[in-house]
């Protein structure tokens, strides 16, 4: 029991410590824009699609759910929440208040700013190796 416990923290965590790899990689001068840009970018996808943080879709009391959900994009294991979510992203004043929402946890503001951070860097990565 004690080692899938343990290989689930580590899982959870690959994607922090891919974010701290590109960090310093942008310090290695041998290491190419390319090489960061897409590590970057699997920083990213995780970010959205796979960090542990709360659902923080709408109930129908007009609460957030506070189930476990996987990334910033998808909701928990309910099927109309992972949809609620998604909408959320694209409608009017919907994305801020999800915002407001998914900030309110210390993983949620950790796979925010590691997704934002992450975006940053590939772009920057991206105009470096299209600039050469």
């Amino acid at each position: 029991m004690a080692g899938r416990k343990g290989k689930k923290k580590t899982g959870s965590l690959w994607s922090f410590l891919a974010f701290i790899a590109v960090i310093a990689l942008w310090a290695v001068p041998a290491i190419g824009p390319g090489v960061i840009a897409v590590l970057s970018a699997f920083v990213v996808l995780y970010g959205l699609f796979q960090a542990p943080t709360w659902c923080c879709a709408p109930t129908r009391k007009n609460e957030f759910c506070r189930n476990n959900a996987s990334g910033i994009l998808l909701g928990c294991h309910i099927r109309q929440h992972k949809w609620q979510k998604l909408k959320m992203a694209f409608k009017e004043q919907a994305p801020a208040k999800a915002l407001r929402r998914m900030l309110g946890n210390v993983n949620g503001v950790a796979a925010s700013l590691s997704a934002v951070a992450g975006t940053v860097s590939a772009s920057a990565a991206t105009v470096t190796l299209l600039a050469k």
